[in-house]
C-alpha cells in the first residue's frame, strides 16, 4: 500500500476501533492465535489454512487473511508472519488480559505492616494485584497483571514474580521512561497529603511521574525511586546482600518515611539514611532525581 504524504501507510492511520473490530471474528482470531504460535516463521496461504480450519473455503479464508494483512499481518517471500502489532495482541489474547478472569483468595506475605504489625496480605480481583494491611489499610503495592500472572505457581512464586515485576516498573519510571508507550515523563516531588493512595499520607514526600502521552502515572517513595541507583546496589553488595531480588516491601526504608529527611521544599531537596549492618549509607536526593552519596 502506498505511503501518503505525511510518510504514513493507511494502516498507521487506522482509528483503535476500527483495528480492534478486524480480530471480533472468530476466523480472523483463529489466524492471530496460529501465527502466533510460531510468530517468526513465515507460513504459507495454505498450511495457515490448514491449521486454522481445513474445511473452511478458501476464498473466504483469503477474504480474512486479507482484512489482517498490513495491520496485524504481514505478507513476503517467506509467507504470513505476525506484525508487531499483531504479537502484542495475540500476548494479550494470551495471558488472558481480555478475555479470562482470575482471583486469589487473601494470603500473608510473611510482612507485619510497619505502621501497625498487622500481617500484610496479598489478593487478586478483576486484573489487580494488591499488597496490603486488613487493619490500618496500608498498602503495600497495587498493580495491575494479566490472569496469567495467578494462574501457575504457589503464592511464593507468585510474589517472586510480583517483586520483579513492580521493580521493572519502578525502573522505568525512575529513569523518567513510561513503561507503557515508552515516551518521556514529567516528573516532580510532591508532598504525600496531595496523594490518592490509602496510607499515602504517612510519606512526608513522593516522586511523582507522568506521562503525557498515554496517560500513565504513578507515585513512589524517594527509597523506591532510587532503589537501583549504583551507590545502593553496591553499598548492599558489599554486605552480602542482593538489594535487587530482595522483595521491595521488606525494605523498611524503601517503603516508609522513617529514614528520610526533608531538608527544603522549595526546591525539593532531601536525606535518606540506608542501614546495612553496622554501616549507613547517606543519599542526598534534590528535585531532578540528582543523587549524593556518601557511607558513615
Amino acid at each position: 500500500m502506498p505511503d501518503d504524504d505525511s510518510g504514513q501507510s493507511a494502516a498507521d492511520g487506522a482509528d483503535p476501533e476500527d483495528a480492534f473490530a478486524l480480530v471480533g471474528n472468530e476466523t480472523r482470531a483463529a489466524i492471530l492465535r496460529a501465527l502466533g504460535e510460531t510468530p517468526h516463521e513465515g507460513v504459507s496461504f495454505s498450511d495457515l489454512r490448514e491449521r486454522v480450519d481445513p474445511d473452511i473455503d478458501s476464498g473466504q479464508f483469503n477474504y480474512h487473511l486479507s482484512q489482517l494483512t498490513g495491520q496485524f499481518v504481514d505478507d513476503d517471500d517467506e509467507g504470513y508472519t505476525l506484525r508487531a502489532e499483531g504479537l502484542a495482541l495475540y500476548r494479550l489474547i494470551r495471558a488472558g488480559t481480555v478475555n479470562r478472569r482470575a482471583s486469589v483468595e487473601p494470603f500473608e506475605v510473611g510482612l507485619d505492616c510497619y505502621f501497625c504489625d498487622a500481617p500484610v496480605e496479598g489478593e487478586y480481583e478483576d486484573g489487580t494485584f494488591e499488597l496490603r494491611c486488613p487493619d490500618c489499610e496500608h498498602m503495600y503495592s497495587h498493580a495491575q497483571f494479566p490472569p496469567s500472572t495467578v494462574e501457575t505457581g504457589d503464592t511464593s512464586d507468585l510474589l517472586d514474580r510480583v517483586d520483579q515485576y513492580n521493580r521493572h516498573k519502578m525502573l522505568a519510571y525512575a529513569r523518567d521512561v513510561c513503561p507503557i508507550c515508552v515516551s518521556p515523563l514529567d516528573t516532580e516531588f510532591v508532598p504525600g497529603e496531595d496523594v490518592w493512595s490509602e496510607g499515602s499520607e504517612r510519606f512526608d514526600v513522593f516522586v511523582s511521574t507522568d506521562c503525557e502521552h498515554c496517560g500513565a502515572s504513578h507515585y513512589m517513595s524517594v527509597g523506591l525511586a532510587v532503589l537501583y541507583h549504583p551507590a545502593v546496589v553496591a553499598f548492599f553488595h558489599d554486605h552480602g546482600v542482593d538489594v535487587t531480588s530482595v522483595p521491595h516491601w521488606e525494605l523498611e526504608w524503601a517503603m516508609t518515611d522513617e529514614y528520610l529527611t526533608v531538608r527544603s521544599t522549595d526546591p525539593w531537596e532531601v536525606a535518606l539514611s540506608v542501614p546495612a549492618g553496622d554501616e549507613t549509607l547517606e543519599l542526598v536526593v534534590d528535585e531532578e532525581l540528582t543523587v549524593g552519596a556518601r557511607r558513615s
